[in-house]
C-alpha cells in the first residue's frame, strides 16, 4: 500500500505564533505525520505536544539495519494473543527504532515496506507492546474514526529502586 494514496491535501495549524504542515489531519483532530528522515527528539516532542492527538508512522526501510534489528528482536521473543491481535512483549532499548521511538507516549507505526505496519501500541516500565497491523484496515479505521486495537498507553514512567532494608 502507498501511503500517499491516503493522504489528504496537508493541513496547516497555528497555535499562538507557531504554525507546522501537517501530512494528514482528519476531521476529529487525529494527526498523522509520516517521518522518513532523521528528526531530533527534541523536534518529536515539540510536535507531538503541538499536534495533542498524534500518530507517527516511520519509515523502517530508511536504515538498512532497522529491519534486520527488527526481524531478530521479534524471532527472539513470544508473541501473546490478545483481543485476536498477537502482540510482542519487547524491552524499550531492544532495536535502534525502539530506542528513538518507544518513549513517546503516544502510537508509533513501523514501515518496513510490506502490507503490514509494526504498531508501538503501549508500554509499561521498559517493556513495549508491539503488533503487525494491516496498512489497509489501519487506513479503514483512521478514515471512519473508529479506533486502533490498543490495549492501553500511557507514558512511561520511570521507577526508582529504593534502598534495601538491612536485617
Amino acid at each position: 500500500m502507498r501511503w500517499r494514496s491516503l493522504r489528504s491535501r496537508s493541513h496547516q495549524q497555528q497555535r499562538g505564533v507557531e504554525t507546522t504542515l501537517t501530512d494528514i489531519k482528519t476531521s476529529y483532530g487525529l494527526v498523522i505525520e509520516f517521518q522518513h528522515s532523521a528528526i531530533k527528539p527534541d523536534e518529536v516532542k515539540k510536535r507531538t505536544n503541538f499536534y495533542g492527538q498524534v500518530i507517527w508512522i516511520i519509515d523502517g526501510t530508511r536504515r538498512s539495519s532497522d529491519m534486520i534489528q527488527y526481524e531478530r528482536m521479534l524471532s527472539e521473543n513470544r508473541r501473546e494473543r490478545f483481543d485476536g491481535v498477537d502482540i510482542y512483549t519487547v524491552y524499550c532499548e531492544e532495536t535502534r527504532l525502539l530506542k528513538e521511538w518507544g518513549s513517546l507516549g503516544k502510537i508509533v507505526g513501523f514501515d518496513f515496506g510490506g502490507e503490514n505496519l509494526c504498531l508501538l501500541t503501549a508500554a509499561q516500565g521498559r517493556s513495549r507492546y508491539l503488533f503487525d497491523f494491516s496498512k489497509v484496515e489501519f487506513a479503514k479505521l483512521i478514515n471512519e474514526g473508529r479506533p486502533l486495537p490498543v490495549v492501553q498507553f500511557a507514558e512511561p514512567t520511570r521507577r526508582g529502586y529504593g534502598r534495601r532494608r538491612r536485617f
